[in-house]
């Protein structure tokens, strides 16, 4: 089980946000490379345990953790976990269709049928657009 202590709006484990594409890939190794929607304009990282999103600068501006790999936040797990314990860890997280999403601290849990499949971190102001 992979384990990566996150801090919202900032980094990732290793990954902060606005790092270079070839540097992140000197972090995690060679990834497969796709676009994640017909209408995306970058290509995006497939690492296995997460993809990683890039803007028009190859930049880092986002990264999605998949099963199989524990979250931390200042200690406290909070992927996967239940809704209620990640709204405890972050407390403006609100309902959407997807799940939870807090624009605040750039954090989406995808988590159809309450059941948590992903969560995304991103740089800030992710969400606001």
């Amino acid at each position: 089980m992979i384990k990566l202590e996150a801090v919202p709006t900032e980094y990732v484990d290793k990954i902060r946000f606005g790092m270079k594409r070839n540097n992140v890939r000197a972090v995690l190794g060679e990834p497969k490379e796709f676009k994640k929607t017909a209408t995306s304009k970058m290509l995006t990282d497939d690492f296995g345990f997460c993809h990683v999103f890039y803007n028009s600068n190859e930049e880092c501006e986002a990264v999605e953790i998949f099963s199989d790999t524990e979250v931390y936040i200042d200690g406290s797990l909070i992927f996967p976990t239940n809704l209620k314990k990640a709204k405890e860890i972050i407390e403006d997280f609100k309902r959407d269709e997807y799940g939870l999403i807090s624009k605040k601290m750039s954090v989406g849990i995808y988590a159809p049928n309450n059941k948590m499949e992903s969560i995304l971190f991103g740089e800030k102001g992710y969400y606001s657009s």
